[in-house]
């Protein structure tokens, strides 16, 4: 039985991007996003040897465009298409796997293929930054990855290092995004009332129905209890937003080894660090000899 090791594609192209955001070939091809994407992927790779490989990307998210025309409004829209583009062909060349659902966002397809894979007695491990993906951290079949960023270091996460952080466990993370709602997608959350007092709702009542249904029971100042009445519709709508579809047929394709091409790429983004034919052995499947609980090292950079 092999684990998975699943990359938020974008999230890690993003981070590449500006990683290594003045790295251009002699033509003047920027070439960071690539080469910051293949040693990243590589890097994991080599930590979580018994893991398969598999990219998840974006589409378009018309799922939640249409619950809400603004969720997302406030990102500047990444756009390096070749550089994607020739990821995508790059990932065909050697020993990894790509997936992605026409109309919905990466977080939905890591989702459900994070469920498929537990299911069926594989530990998955979630790279990315995206703090959606804690809602899926089950002790024994999911963590989720944190890249190091700036002076942060890189983190695992289990069920503790998300109540640590949060205050709350990875079933109530969702509960816990409608009320706090998510700036960087833009998903306004419910003013001027208290994490701690968020926190005590949440664990008492896990759902934002059950908390309204309670409120009058609750000790608030008159201040709290009617920002949290006022922003009711838009909890709920939240509520939609943050949830996280696993239920998706997800086709996953996986690439076969071709050195010829793999080199083709290195050289029009002038990589001279990457070998192809050594990139395409450290991409090999091991067996799993051992049953994983939590990576032993905790602290690393995906750029070392």
């Amino acid at each position: 039985m092999k684990n998975h090791l699943i990359i938020d594609g974008f999230n890690l192209a993003y981070r590449s991007h500006y990683a290594f955001i003045n790295l251009e070939t002699p033509a003047g091809l920027l070439s960071g996003c690539v080469y910051g994407f293949l040693v990243g992927a590589r890097s994991l790779k080599t930590k979580y040897p018994d893991c398969h490989i598999t990219v998840a990307w974006d589409t378009e998210s018309t799922r939640r465009k249409q619950m809400d025309p603004t969720y997302k409004a406030n990102r500047n829209k990444f756009e390096l298409p070749e550089q994607i583009n020739d990821l995508k062909s790059i990932f065909q060349c050697f020993n990894a796997s790509q997936a992605e659902y026409q109309g919905e966002e990466a977080d939905d397809i890591i989702s459900s293929l994070a469920k498929k894979y537990s299911d069926e007695g594989s530990k998955v491990f979630i790279s990315t930054s995206d703090k959606d993906m804690l809602q899926l951290v089950r002790n024994g079949k999911v963590y989720v990855i944190r890249p190091k960023k700036g002076a942060v270091a890189e983190k695992v996460f289990d069920e503790e290092a998300v109540k640590e952080l949060f205050g709350v466990g990875p079933e109530d993370m969702e509960c816990y995004q409608s009320f706090k709602g998510d700036a960087v997608d833009n998903i306004p959350g419910v003013p001027r009332v208290k994490t701690a007092c968020l926190i005590d709702l949440i664990q008492k009542y896990k759902t934002p129905q059950n908390i309204y249904a309670n409120l009058d029971k609750e000790k608030l100042t008159d201040f709290q209890r009617q920002s949290l009445i006022d922003s009711e519709q838009r909890v709920y709508l939240n509520t939609g937003l943050v949830k996280l579809r696993n239920d998706l047929k997800v086709n996953v394709y996986k690439g076969s080894d071709n050195e010829d091409t793999l080199g083709l790429y290195i050289n029009k983004y002038a990589i001279k660090s990457i070998d192809p034919s050594k990139f395409i052995n450290s991409f090999r499947d091991v067996a799993c000899f051992t049953t994983r609980t939590a990576p032993a090292i905790q602290s690393y950079s995906i750029f070392d």
